[in-house]
């Protein structure tokens, strides 16, 4: 499978991370290059390569499905068992949720306001015309 791009992670991070408040909008990419740079080519890291401070942000991602995180036993000299933690991509995981859903339209960030009429901005039991001057209470 292809590599995943920077724009294709970013969307994902925004359609998940981003829409369940978990970063704010500003993140999506900064957080998309950082795992990037991590992973390069590849599909899968080693965990100790990981700062404490990225290492949460991959705990994220695998929370939404992103990514997820493997472990493998290997039996070093002397009898000891070391554990080693890998990270690995979900690249259809990523695509999918980078790709916006058949049939909505993608408004971006700030694109959902432009979808509100402006008659649903009025508060409740408003009823008066926005373009009228008010009377005083």
């Amino acid at each position: 499978m292809p590599s995943i791009t920077e724009e294709e992670l970013t969307r994902a991070i925004e359609q998940t991370l981003v829409a369940h408040g978990k970063i704010p909008i500003t993140e999506a990419r900064p957080t998309a290059q950082t795992i990037l740079q991590y992973f390069g080519t590849d599909d899968s890291i080693l965990d100790n390569q990981l700062s404490n401070e990225d290492r949460d942000r991959f705990y994220l991602l695998e929370e939404e499905g992103l990514l997820t995180s493997e472990e493998e036993e290997a039996t070093v000299p002397h009898g000891k068992t070391w554990r080693i933690h890998y990270w690995l991509l979900k690249k259809g995981r990523i695509r999918s949720a980078a790709t916006p859903p058949s049939g909505a339209p993608d408004l971006g960030a700030n694109g959902v306001y432009s979808s509100i009429a402006d008659n649903e901005w009025r508060r409740r039991g408003d009823s008066a015309d926005p373009t009228e001057p008010r009377a005083p209470p």
